[in-house]
């Protein structure tokens, strides 16, 4: 076994647990009584995220490792994680309105959601030495223009467009730069 691969499985553990969080509330969430489909979006976003993280995971296989880089490349599951357990909770069968749920909690999904932007797109300049506009974190400039903007902005209009607009900035950036295993 390589230092990598025995890394990575602390790491998927992480993405797992984070993912779980996750999978395990997501009826509650899709209960049509209490569905709010911008919230549902958001759970969407934030779950295929952690496919996504993994499939990146590939590109750090030849790293020089050290507890630093594994702490820098842990860091952004490690907010993934914040942020799955923040856009659905372990208490989920109590909430009564997503609607409700998602504007208490929203300035902690887009604070998570932005700062695992920061910590993925400086773990991809610090160890594959990729300047910080090259794709595929190129996308992740709008994107956290985006979720900034979901921070300071409580209108339930403008989060509408926005979970679309996300989604489709997901989707966009998915589909161009990251179909390799490994694409940073």
């Amino acid at each position: 076994m390589t230092l990598f691969e025995y890394l990575s499985v602390a790491i998927s553990i992480v993405l797992a647990l984070s993912a779980g969080q996750i999978l395990t509330n997501l009826r509650e969430v899709l209960d049509p009584s209490r569905r709010y489909w911008v919230h549902a979006l958001w759970v969407v976003h934030i779950l295929m995220l952690h496919i996504f993280v993994w499939w990146s995971l590939w590109a750090y296989r030849d790293v020089q490792w050290n507890l630093g880089t594994f702490v820098v490349i842990l860091l952004a599951p490690g907010v993934l994680f914040v942020c799955s357990s923040t856009v659905v909770p372990s208490y989920a069968s109590s909430v009564d309105s997503w609607e409700d749920y998602f504007f208490t909690v929203r300035q902690w999904l887009f604070g998570t959601r932005s700062l695992f932007i920061v910590s993925a797109g400086f773990r991809t300049w610090l160890l594959l030495d990729k300047p910080l506009l090259e794709s595929p974190t190129s996308v992740s400039v709008p994107m956290l223009a985006l979720c900034l903007a979901g921070l300071f902005v409580s209108n339930r209009r403008f989060h509408g467009v926005l979970a679309v607009a996300a989604m489709a900035l997901l989707m966009v950036g998915v589909s161009y730069f990251r179909l390799q295993a490994g694409a940073g």
